[in-house]
């Protein structure tokens, strides 16, 4: 006869559960989410300054080798390649985002099924996800800017004020939809190992009569999110009004410097928070639609 680890103890949840058991996962390895949420933003920085470096080794050497006022070729070559900085910064930005995203979903479903798991492993099931999850973001794009044009292409053809009105009405509402129908698909994509078009119509079912409730959570982390931005600014908005007069500009950059950095630890402290409560909806949808606590219990019975 063979043990196995106890199934956590799974139920269907409320809005408020789902965040109780959000912060409770983040409190079981606190450094282990702050660290992968930190690493891809270091990463992002890194990949950052060398784009820039480049970009500004390349103009430099341009600009060194003219001797007479610049060609519009030159100027169209200086403008195509800081559009194509811009682009690729673009992308980078996303795929280590989803990679993130990814991570952190992978501690989070561990964490909450009460197994363990090291950064080195997460890092690696974020990588490993991040080219479905980037996918799957880019559907989900489509799909929202398609209907946003479909509403207005309509309201242009009536051209109506009430038309636009009632189109941007309606972009808003089923945006939303869409949002709170797709939500765990990030979580499908990294817990299940599936493409994008599978992950969305796997997120789809699952969401399937529980839409209030997921744009419920969203309203609370939401809330929570701005909550702490006040609360930042507030802080060192009392330490601008303390120092007040007789500033010097040195001050004032150092005091810049700093609120930017305390709102990067704050935006690298938030992000798990949002992922693991996505993560946990994600097996209370499985609780409710597939009975996922009674599979647990029963995987955790002694087998032969």
């Amino acid at each position: 006869m063979q043990a196995t680890t106890p199934a956590p103890a799974l139920r269907p949840l409320g809005v408020g559960d789902v965040l109780d058991r959000t912060f409770s996962v983040y409190r079981s390895r606190p450094l282990l989410f702050i660290g992968l949420s930190a690493i891809w933003y270091l990463l992002l920085v890194l990949v950052f300054i060398v784009l820039a470096v480049a970009v500004f080794a390349s103009a430099l050497a341009a600009f060194a080798r003219q001797t007479a006022t610049p060609s519009p070729e030159q100027v169209g070559g200086a403008i195509a390649g800081i559009i194509g900085f811009v682009v690729v910064a673009v992308i980078v930005a996303i795929v280590l985002f989803s990679a993130q995203s990814a991570s952190l979903v992978d501690a989070a479903a561990r964490r909450y099924l009460a197994k363990d798991v090291g950064i080195g492993e997460a890092f690696r099931a974020g990588l490993s996800a991040a080219g479905r999850l980037f996918l799957a973001g880019i559907l989900v794009f489509l799909a929202i800017v398609g209907v946003w044009a479909v509403l207005f292409i309509v309201a242009a053809i009536i051209n109506q004020f009430l038309a636009f009105a009632l189109a941007f009405i309606a972009a808003i509402v089923v945006s939303a939809y869409l949002a709170c129908s797709w939500l765990v698909a990030p979580v499908v994509v990294v817990i299940e190992k599936m493409g994008p078009i599978a992950a969305l119509g796997r997120a789809w079912r699952l969401s399937s009569g529980n839409r209030w409730r997921i744009f419920g959570i969203q309203v609370l982390l939401l809330i929570l999110n701005l909550v702490l931005s006040i609360l930042i600014g507030g802080i060192f908005g009392g330490f601008a009004a303390a120092g007040g007069q007789g500033t010097t500009a040195g001050q004032i950059g150092v005091s810049n410097i700093l609120e930017s950095l305390v709102n990067l630890a704050s935006t690298i402290i938030w992000a798990p928070v949002e992922w693991i409560a996505f993560t946990v909806l994600y097996y209370d949808l499985r609780v409710r639609k597939e009975a996922f606590d009674l599979q647990l219990a029963a995987e955790a019975l002694p087998q032969s």
